[in-house]
């Protein structure tokens, strides 16, 4: 029967904790990896015992390694450890035992041989109604690719051998996937399920430490699943993950996202079985289709009253103005055109739990769905719960799920164009004047999360899963003191885009924002203009500080590119930045940060789809000077 399965090798803790962790995420199989058992206080039947209770079935032991091909006497010492295994499945409960391909020196490297010896356990193992699956291991002495261990397998020629296809070992070396639509189902032993980033690095390295979900790496996930399922297999299908950070988190949050990785893998496999007019796979129950975004409805700050007048002032030097101030709380609503900036001052509830965690910082983040209860029902199925404010008689109840850091994600309904019914800001505002308020400003570009390392993958699979978002290519950039990675997630029409950053280096300008903020979050809002030089002139007449930067830049700029000279003057007096691919030009400048927490980008695109990371190791150097002053001047405060 087709149903999800998770290694325990893919969490961290006890083996204990990771059983409990996969049945409460819904798994209903689980592989148990042997170094598991070892460190367990207690007899395998307690395991079998403790899996019985969460509903899990123990499909496999793994890995026995090195046993094909060996000289006599390692030959027969390795039939010997064979058996106690027998019994060590025997009293597990489980009936299947996976074997890698022997990475010894001295195996042999006669697929006879391998044959034979394969042949021989599979028959032991018969004795005992046990079933042997042969993986191969990308890095094996003799057999690395998975068309070796099925010309092996199909030689030893037995009723209970099969094959395991594990999508890591496969991909990495770039295999072929379609044949293996042409294996019988009845010879597949095991399907296990790993992505990762698709770079250039040694296979066993990349795999012990750098697998990952799928859909959170590089790997043609959908293809590898869809020729196994062509086969007709329909056993398990389970994730084996090797990860440092996935080993470091908690056991229930690696499940959850395992989970959420799978069912939306499942849910691609079934979209491509319906174009084809194949049956669903039918695991679990079907997601609610995916939610059709198309823009972020408004953004929340919250602030106290020390820093309010700061960032209101800050908001007015942007063009926003201030048009309503809510029925029953302390939030008042800017804005400019169709963007929407909401500051709350609220002194109790979520809001101001966030504040006194975080500062003056982004909250929420209010997105426009086709159907919001369609999306919340995905989300919960996706196991993000909802979350419902404080609200008063007759205002807008208007459903969140947790966000990053434990911010707040909106799902708002798309206003009504034809005033026929009224909006959320109709039901919650009392408005100053006019309700709209023009300005050189007209979208939201884009915003970036900063995140740790540790849960960089996890909102990955968040963002897709959940939201139906799609990734753009990772980047690696210079940062003064360490490297800088950034991929993109949004929107499939690009309204929203969200680049995630991370950083490796404690002095990093990552690292220094999470150690400022107290964890991760919004660190930059950028909006859109169609007259950058306009808008930074009008800007600076109003009190806005830009970032200074360097001279030096501008040379290589004129070095670069052929500006018109009085053009590259005015972006030198204005500190405006640019960049151009393929004849598409990008302006762009940057605020000074607020409180070290978080900056405004303004650009001006035309034919360019890229966020100038031509321009990110100036941005970072120069904001790297911003901070080194602040913290100078504190210095010298202090004396």
């Amino acid at each position: 029967m087709l149903r999800w399965s998770i290694a325990t090798v893919s969490m961290g803790g006890t083996l204990e904790s990771k059983l409990a962790a996969a049945g409460r995420a819904g798994f209903r199989a689980i592989e148990i990896f042997e170094n598991d058992l070892t460190f367990f206080n207690g007899r395998p039947r307690d395991v079998r015992a403790r899996a019985q209770d969460l509903g899990l079935d123990i499909i496999a032991l793994q890995p026995m390694r090195d046993f094909e091909g060996m000289p006599e006497p390692m030959r027969a010492r390795n039939f010997e450890r064979a058996q106690r295994k027998f019994d060590l499945m025997e009293e597990l409960g489980t009936r299947a035992l996976c074997i890698c391909s022997s990475v010894a020196e001295d195996a042999s490297g006669d697929f006879d041989v391998l044959a034979k010896d394969l042949g021989d356990l599979a028959d032991l193992a018969a004795q005992r109604g046990f079933s042997i699956g042969y993986e191969a291991l990308a890095w094996g002495k003799h057999v690395r690719d998975w068309m070796q261990a099925w010309e092996i397998v199909r030689k030893a020629d037995r009723p209970n051998l099969g094959i395991v296809l594990d999508s890591y070992h496969i991909c990495v070396r770039k295999n072929p996937l379609a044949p293996i639509a042409e294996i019988p189902a009845s010879k597949i032993a095991l399907v296990q399920i790993a992505d990762a980033p698709d770079i250039l690095m040694d296979p066993m390295s990349l795999s012990r430490h750098h697998r990952c979900f799928p859909g959170q790496g590089g790997y043609p996930m959908r293809d590898f699943m869809a020729a196994c399922l062509a086969t007709g297999y329909d056993g398990p299908l389970s994730l084996e993950i090797f990860n440092d950070q996935f080993r470091g988190a908690p056991a229930p949050q690696i499940a959850r996202d395992g989970m959420r990785a799978l069912q939306a893998l499942g849910e691609s496999i079934d979209t491509l079985r319906a174009e084809r007019g194949e049956r669903p796979l039918s695991i679990g129950q079907p997601l609610p289709a995916p939610p059709v975004i198309d823009g972020i409805e408004f953004i929340e700050f919250v602030t106290g009253n020390a820093e309010a007048a700061r960032l209101t002032s800050l908001l007015e030097a942007l063009g926003f103005a201030r048009v309503g101030h809510h029925r029953s709380k302390d939030v008042d609503l800017w804005r400019q055109n169709d963007l929407n900036i909401v500051v709350n001052r609220e002194q109790d509830g979520f809001a101001h739990s966030f504040y006194l965690l975080h500062g003056t910082s982004v909250c929420a983040l209010a997105l426009r769905f086709d159907d919001p209860k369609r999306a919340l029902d995905r989300a919960n199925a996706l196991g993000a719960p909802t979350y419902y404010g404080r609200v008063g008689p007759g205002e807008a109840s208007i459903p969140a799920v947790g966000g990053v850091e434990n911010s707040l994600v909106y799902y708002m309904p798309r206003p009504p164009k034809d005033g026929s019914t009224p909006s959320n800001w109709d039901r919650d505002f009392v408005f100053d004047g006019a309700r709209e308020h023009p300005g050189p400003l007209n979208a939201i570009d884009h915003m970036s999360n900063v995140l740790r390392r540790s849960e960089f993958l996890s909102w990955v699979t968040f963002y897709k899963s959940v939201l139906g978002f799609v990734d753009e290519p990772q980047v690696e950039l210079a940062d003064p003191y360490g490297a800088f990675y950034s991929r993109v997630l949004g929107s499939p029409d690009k309204s929203v885009r969200i680049p995630m950053n991370i950083g490796d280096g404690g002095a990093t300008t990552v690292s220094r924002f999470i150690d400022t903020f107290g964890g991760s979050g919004v660190q930059q809002i950028a909006f859109s203009t169609n007259d950058l030089f306009a808008f930074v002139e009008k800007a600076r007449a109003n009190g806005m500080d830009f970032l200074a930067i360097p001279e030096n830049y501008y040379e290589d700029l004129e070095a670069r590119y052929d500006i018109a000279p009085d053009r590259l003057a005015k972006m030198r007096e204005l500190g405006i930045l640019y960049d151009r691919v393929k004849g598409g030009e990008f302006l762009h400048v940057y605020t000074k940060m607020f409180d070290e927490r978080f900056f405004f980008e303004i650009v001006e695109r035309h034919d360019y789809d890229l966020f100038g990371a031509a321009n990110t190791p100036v941005r970072l150097a120069a904001q790297m000077n911003e901070l080194d002053e602040a913290m100078r001047q504190r210095t010298l405060g202090a004396m």
